[in-house]
């Protein structure tokens, strides 16, 4: 009887520790229960995903992205009649907007009416605003160096003769009207020159946005040309729209970047692909092209194949 007892007991003991682990650890249980899921039976039941950040800064309304995630998911499930996906308040899936370099890149550049879509085109008008814009820059810059020299020489100047005067025990009227005038002068040349200083600076952004676009379009189309540079900044941008990670921390799809709604649709569905475990797709109008280039927004047989041959669907 009482060994009986002492096995009860760590019958009970490992039941309750084994029951203690799965609830402080439920979260990662349930993702692996879920890759697991996933691996063996893909497609078995819908992915679920949510809303976890939304940056204002992207103007879109919380109502307005939920239409988008529908319209993806509908992308891969009205070609089979199988509902791949679902909207959960607690899914596994994290869906964040993340403002950034990219995106302000982007806005910068729609300011200037440009559109990147990835092709010969794109970099040809882009090259030719980046070059306009740059040589206004440089233009700038050459006078604003020779007004700061003029300023720096007045200055210095102006100065040594005030200090001449001071040890004198002071100018005379006429000698410190003149010097007045220099100064008030001085005061003018500073007033020009931070304007002329804020004129170049509106220029930054938009250069930067433009080098960094036209750096990404070289390695985008494998051009054998020199990269940009950017001014006030050594660290080279790159355009990523979007990413699928999946690891021990969870699951989430992060959207960084897109010019329009066509190219945000197509980015939540290719990342809803990979979600889907599909892998890139060597055809440039498919959803699974490692590029968001295309227009359409329907799979294309490629995508269809892919999802089909994952999911066992005949």
């Amino acid at each position: 009887m009482k060994r009986f007892a002492v096995q009860f007991f760590f019958s009970l003991l490992i039941v309750v520790l084994f029951l203690g682990f799965g609830y402080y650890y439920k979260d990662e249980t349930n993702r692996l229960w879920q890759d697991i899921i996933s691996q063996f039976l893909p497609c078995h039941k819908p992915i679920t995903y949510s809303i976890a950040n939304l940056d204002s800064r992207f103007n879109l309304t919380s109502a307005e992205l939920l239409e988008y995630t529908r319209q993806a998911e509908a992308i891969w499930e009205t070609p089979v009649k199988k509902q791949l996906f679902e909207y959960s308040p607690n899914a596994m899936i994290q869906i964040n907007f993340i403002y950034d370099h990219r995106q302000k890149s982007t806005d910068d550049l729609k300011e200037m009416g440009i559109v990147i879509h990835g092709d010969q085109s794109s970099y040809d008008i882009l090259k030719a605003k980046y070059d306009t814009l740059l040589l206004n820059y440089n233009q700038k810059k050459v006078r604003l160096d020779a007004m700061l020299a003029s300023y720096n020489a007045d200055k210095i100047a102006y100065d040594k003769d005030v200090a001449r005067w001071n040890a004198r025990g002071g100018a005379l009227k006429e000698e410190y009207d003149a010097l007045e005038v220099r100064r008030i002068d001085l005061i003018s040349q500073v007033n020009t020159i931070n304007e002329a200083q804020g004129s170049i600076n509106e220029l930054v952004d938009p250069i930067n946005s433009a080098g960094s676009a036209l750096n990404t379009l070289i390695e985008t189309l494998n051009l054998h040309v020199n990269k940009y540079n950017t001014i006030g900044s050594s660290k080279e941008k790159v355009f990523d729209e979007g990413e699928y990670i999946s690891n021990a921390q969870g699951t989430v799809i992060n959207i960084f970047q897109f010019n329009d709604s066509t190219q945000l649709l197509r980015v939540l569905a290719h990342e809803f692909g990979h979600a889907l475990g599909l892998e890139h797709i060597d055809n440039p109008k498919a959803i699974m092209y490692y590029l968001n280039e295309g227009v359409n927004e329907k799979l294309t047989s490629d995508d269809l194949r892919a999802m089909k041959s994952r999911c066992k669907i005949q």
